[in-house]
């Protein structure tokens, strides 16, 4: 019956440890995709990249990512993640779906970043419209 406790308090620990490593590598994609975010913003003012967090301009209006640091953290790494609408709602995001987000965001990021060095002018509404769809 011992082992049993020891093995099961052994495996809490180690998937809390790993649900730190999960968030903590969802941090360094957001960092990524900002650097992202920046680039393109300097080419076309559908896209933001500031303290607020990622805003892409859509036909709603703006949708912001945004990260913060977690309250409950003892360290300054710790974040939590939420969508932020431009009526004002904001969404809590879990992992699942802030990786989802993250993706669709870097994809269009990526795609938009690839029009503009092919052309100036390229259709960026098209992309951001279809962002959500």
């Amino acid at each position: 019956m011992k082992k049993f406790i020891i093995a099961s308090l052994l495996l809490f620990a180690t998937q809390g440890i790993f649900a730190q490593l999960d968030w903590s590598q969802l941090s360094e994609d957001y960092s990524k995709t900002f650097v992202l975010a920046e680039r393109v913003a300097e080419q076309t003012d559908k896209v933001t990249a500031d303290e607020k967090g990622i805003g892409i301009v859509i036909k709603g209006g703006v949708v912001v990512l945004e990260r913060s640091v977690d309250a409950r953290s003892t360290t300054q790494e710790d974040h939590k993640f939420k969508l932020i609408k431009s009526d004002g709602n904001k969404i809590p995001l879990d992992k699942l779906s802030t990786e989802k987000v993250l993706e669709k965001y870097k994809l269009a990021l990526e795609q938009i970043d690839e029009k503009l060095k092919a052309d100036r002018k390229a259709q960026v509404d098209d992309i951001l419209n279809s962002l959500f769809n």
